[in-house]
């Protein structure tokens, strides 16, 4: 029990600042189907699909399918490579289209049934439609999960997007994403829902995104 409340107080504690009433915030709905297979013990290959409803889900915002490669290292680190072509709004609301390349490594403790993870993530993007036309960032995730509850799986993560400048030396925090959710896992199926906080902090203009999210990923 001790581990049940502290998983409910990190839960609360991590989603407390995300539902923050705020009179300008937008609201998004983010859905997700995924398929994984393993091309050996340690290789898999995933493939993601990805569609995105913006403007207080009155449209489509984005349409962005993702295959990629991971590798388990060892049992606690596993590390990734993905592309992601992206038809996103651009400023002007138009869905243009984007390329992201990403690598990414991860690794995770057990402490009885928590489980705690970490995440970095290095990405590039080229948007020919803007300027600067290429952007780098790099992404810190941590996340802490509550696993003696299975199949359902509660969870909570905060995620920093850190911007690099042109000359790859100067960087700053453009956004924050304070996640809480659920996995139910069955066999080779996989379901989630999620809700998100997107906090800007690069322009304080920018309005809190309210993110509502589901997905389902099936193992081959």
């Amino acid at each position: 029990m001790n581990h049940v409340r502290q998983a409910l107080i990190i839960v609360a504690g991590l989603s407390m600042p995300g539902v923050i009433v705020d009179a300008a915030a937008e609201s998004q709905v983010w859905t997700e189907v995924g398929v994984r297979h393993d091309l050996s013990k340690r290789l898999t290959l995933t493939f993601d699909q990805h569609l995105r409803f913006d403007a207080d889900v009155s449209r489509v915002g984005s349409f962005m399918p993702e295959p990629g490669l991971a590798y388990r290292v060892q049992p606690w680190l596993r590390a990734g490579v993905g592309y992601r072509l992206e038809y996103e709004r651009d400023n002007g609301g138009d869905l243009v289209a984007r390329h992201r390349l990403f690598g990414w490594g991860r690794v995770r403790r057990d402490v009885s049934d928590l489980r705690l993870e970490y995440r970095l993530q290095l990405q590039e993007q080229r948007r020919a439609d803007a300027n600067p036309v290429y952007r780098h960032t790099v992404r810190n995730r941590g996340e802490v999960s509550f696993r003696g509850l299975r199949p359902v799986v509660p969870a909570a993560s905060v995620e920093l997007h850190h911007v690099l400048g042109e000359d790859g030396n100067t960087a700053h925090l453009g956004k924050m994403w304070l996640t809480v959710g659920l996995e139910y896992g069955r066999g080779d199926l996989a379901f989630d829902a999620f809700y998100r906080a997107e906090v800007a902090q690069h322009d304080p203009g920018d309005p809190t995104v309210h993110i509502l999210g589901v997905g389902v990923h099936y193992e081959l």
